[in-house]
């Protein structure tokens, strides 16, 4: 957490020379800086204020490194993996004629980046799986036969491209041969699907806002920002929060953990047409999930339910975990998984 503290400190030296630069230049240049747009400007000084906030807090004892578990405590990692349980079948069952194969979907791998990680034969029973969930089926007997270390790449791969999902329960339970072949995948629902119709208006009637406001910024830089902050506008980091490995905990409810505004944001992003991935791993003691964003040529990581924590002590909107590179938030986060194979953040 020392380093944590250095690199917040760091990126206040550097933004306020940056400033210096943009100001003195402004001077010097004024006849092409009177160009500039007032939302750069305006950009500029809330992130010096934010960051400035946030290191006076830290300065002060409240969120500190080294030897003070503060910080630790301010953020939280309760992402839940994705768990299988297997069920031994009867033989009779085993030789059942897999069912036939799922309606071809439209999964780009720039949107959709765990499935891209498939074999072809994992592909299919992935997209049974997503069918499986849009019909609300409990049993899906697969239409390709796979071996268990598959079954859960492929669960993982749906949980993970998918954060509009958000009635499927995080686990499953799948029937395997005596041979170890899975043949069968049970599927389990939250609350919010007893009630599908209602909950989904809810859901796409709360996104739906701020999708509208964002769409109508210039750049992706400018509709990730606006995104992240309508995000910590609206929720509360709540570790006992109802269905908080969902996004809908997040739009609807207002009160999630990481998992949550994960989904929440990647959800957002991609309606925006902007590829943004659920990236898992382990940090501050836990299993954790943020994100991976695309924008302008370039991946970045981004850990919204962390930086909604760190706003809350210092009463601002944080961006100290916004579009870090994989070297500056290895400080603090590990990839783990399927989540290692996503591409590298420079």
């Amino acid at each position: 957490m020392r380093d944590l503290f250095k690199l917040l400190k760091t990126s206040v030296l550097i933004l306020a020379l940056v400033v210096c630069v943009y100001i003195v230049g402004g001077d010097y240049f004024s006849d092409s800086n009177e160009k500039a747009s007032t939302s750069s400007q305006n950009y500029i000084n809330e992130a010096v204020a934010n960051l400035g906030d946030i290191l006076a807090t830290v300065e002060k004892g409240t969120v500190s490194g080294g030897g003070n578990d503060k910080l630790s405590d301010s953020v939280k990692s309760d992402y839940q993996p994705v768990l299988g349980t297997g069920q031994l079948v009867e033989n009779e069952k085993a030789t059942e004629a897999p069912s036939g194969a799922a309606t071809a979907y439209d999964f780009p791998e720039t949107m959709y980046p765990y499935r891209a990680m498939l074999s072809d034969t994992q592909k299919e029973v992935y997209d049974q799986i997503y069918e499986g969930v849009l019909e609300l089926k409990e049993n899906v007997s697969l239409c390709r036969q796979l071996d268990q270390s598959s079954i859960k790449n492929v669960m993982n791969a749906v949980f993970n491209d998918h954060p509009e999902l958000f009635w499927l329960e995080m686990g499953y339970s799948y029937g395997y041969t005596s041979k170890g072949t899975v043949i069968s995948v049970m599927l389990k629902y939250n609350e919010t699907a007893d009630t599908l119709q209602s909950s989904k208006e809810k859901f796409l009637s709360a996104a739906g806002k701020i999708i509208n406001a964002a769409s109508v910024l210039t750049t992706d830089e400018e509709k990730e920002k606006y995104v992240y902050k309508a995000i910590q506008n609206m929720c509360v980091y709540d570790e006992n929060a109802e269905l908080n490995q969902s996004a809908y905990s997040v739009f609807v409810n207002g009160r999630s953990v990481c998992a949550g505004y994960s989904r929440a944001f990647q959800y957002i992003m991609q309606q925006l047409n902007i590829p943004c991935y659920f990236c898992t791993g382990y940090a501050n003691g836990g299993n954790h999930a943020w994100n991976i964003v695309y924008i302008d040529g370039k991946y970045y990581n981004v850990d919204l339910s962390w930086d909604d924590s760190l706003g809350d002590i210092s009463e601002t909107i944080s961006y100290a975990y916004f579009n870090l590179s994989d070297k500056a938030i290895s400080v603090d986060h590990t990839r783990r998984e399927l989540s290692l194979k996503l591409p590298e953040c420079k």
